[in-house]
């Protein structure tokens, strides 16, 4: 039968008196568990560090890293997703506009490759859960490298729409497009007609605007002025040069507003009309040439009014 008690003998060195305990069995066993115990678990913590594991409730704290990570990791594929499809939608957008302005619109190879690069880039979709090998093999980088380059290339894209805005903004205020005087009526119109001082036959280079002496008189596109004189003809004239070969001219005026060199804009009042020159009644003779060539004004005055 097994003892019930332990006799242990405490020996010391030296001349000191010996020691007998008993132990029951039972403490003895229970003690030599708790001893076991401890080294297990002492030895499992250790190798838990080692291989970043841990059988402790939650896991070890490089475990709990490694679930923090994984978790942003995903809100990042989320939102990097959301901004590819934005960005795709903007694109489809641009697009439109280019198509509604007249513009050659963006290929799709050439948004891939990138404008003005050596090498086309084979696009990288960005994913809806992004993991820890995708982030070893740098499919993180490579995605958001392509998505900041195609919103670079979209920026150009919409600055390219807006230059040409602008320029074909330019271009209309450059453009005779209103009457140059409010009020009265069309009294003459261009090409042969009557000469009223001889009654032969005539070619007339503008229209005449019948309207009293002293009405104001506008500018009908942006330009400078390039003549201010009086012509035996023409009376006291201005002529503007609006570019593009263009030119307006304004005659039969009772008092001018500008100088030459001046730079006016569409609707600005430049002169008084009058009867000045060659002329039977008060009017304004209005001119538009292209090129040095008289043209018919009528096409045009776009708008009826002038005070625009």
């Amino acid at each position: 039968m097994a003892p019930r008690r332990y006799t242990f003998l405490y020996v010391p060195e030296g001349s000191g008196p010996s020691r007998r305990f008993s132990v029951p069995r039972v403490l003895a066993w229970t003690a030599a568990a708790g001893a076991l115990a401890v080294l297990l678990m002492a030895g499992l913590y250790v190798a838990g560090l080692f291989q970043g594991t841990s059988w402790l409730p939650g896991g070890s704290r490089l475990e709990r890293e490694n679930r923090r990570l994984a978790g942003e990791l995903q809100r990042l594929g989320e939102r990097v997703a959301v901004l590819r499809d934005d960005l795709q939608d903007a694109f489809r957008y641009q697009q439109r506009m280019a198509l509604a302005m007249g513009v050659q619109p963006l290929s799709d190879a050439e948004r891939a490759a990138g404008v003005g690069g050596r090498h086309p880039l084979t696009p990288v979709s960005a994913p809806r859960r992004w993991t820890a090998s995708a982030v070893a093999s740098g499919a993180v980088d490579r995605t958001l490298d392509d998505l900041l380059r195609r919103a670079r290339i979209q920026q150009q894209g919409y600055r390219s729409l807006l230059d040409t805005l602008a320029a074909r903004a330019d271009l209309r205020r450059h453009l005779p497009s209103i009457r140059p005087v409010d009020g009265g009526w069309l009294s003459s119109g261009f090409g042969l007609r009557h000469d009223p001082f001889t009654g032969r036959s005539r070619f007339h280079r503008g229209i005449d605007f019948s309207v009293p002496t002293g009405t104001p008189v506008r500018a009908t596109a942006d330009g400078v002025v390039v003549r201010v004189r009086r012509d035996r003809g023409l009376g006291k004239m201005i002529r503007i040069e609006h570019g593009n070969g263009l030119t307006t001219t304004y005659a039969h005026l009772s008092r001018w507003l500008v100088r030459k060199g001046d730079r006016v804009r569409r609707g600005q009042v430049i002169a008084e009309s009058g009867n000045t020159g060659r002329s039977t009644a008060p009017h304004l003779h209005y001119e538009v040439r292209v090129q040095g060539r008289s043209v018919n004004p009528l096409p045009y005055v776009l708008d009826r009014y002038a005070a625009r």
